[in-house]
């Protein structure tokens, strides 16, 4: 499967760190690459709010031939978006909190870094604000 994906996409990664910097201004509190930034294989976002902590954070990967995982994580939640080409489960698809084995079609439609990030924090935010994790995948007009 990784060989499919192609190599981690660091312009990509570039891409989703400054949207996340843009639309959730002071609410990043770091944004480091795994293992480091000149061979990147991961891109962690932490940010200063959560639903049960005062952080959390996002680790990110994307690929250049196709594909991309959001992973969210704090204390004791965890869930994730992410898009695979896999026989078993949807392309596009959410791993709901409680079950990360689980494979729903995911709300998010886009391909292209920038409006996949914003449509994360969309589903991430809507859900902080309504209290209600149920809401993670449910936007039908994302950005």
């Amino acid at each position: 499967m990784p060989d499919e994906r192609g190599p981690i996409d660091w312009d990509a990664l570039r891409a989703v760190e400054g949207v996340f910097r843009d639309r959730l201004n002071g609410l990043v509190t770091d944004a480091e690459y795994v293992p480091d930034a000149i061979d990147p294989v991961e891109l962690r976002v932490t940010l200063a709010a959560g639903f049960d902590a005062d952080r959390c954070r996002f680790d990110v990967q994307w690929w250049t031939n196709h594909g991309y995982k959001y992973h969210y994580s704090e204390a004791d939640l965890e869930f994730r978006f992410g898009w695979e080409i896999r026989p078993s489960s949807p392309g596009k698809h959410f791993h709901p909190p409680g079950n990360p084995t689980e494979h729903r079609e995911s709300c998010i439609t886009h391909e292209e870094p920038e409006l996949v990030t914003l449509a994360v924090i969309k589903c991430w935010w809507d859900a902080l604000e309504a209290g209600d994790l149920a809401v993670l995948n449910s936007n039908e007009n994302q950005p």
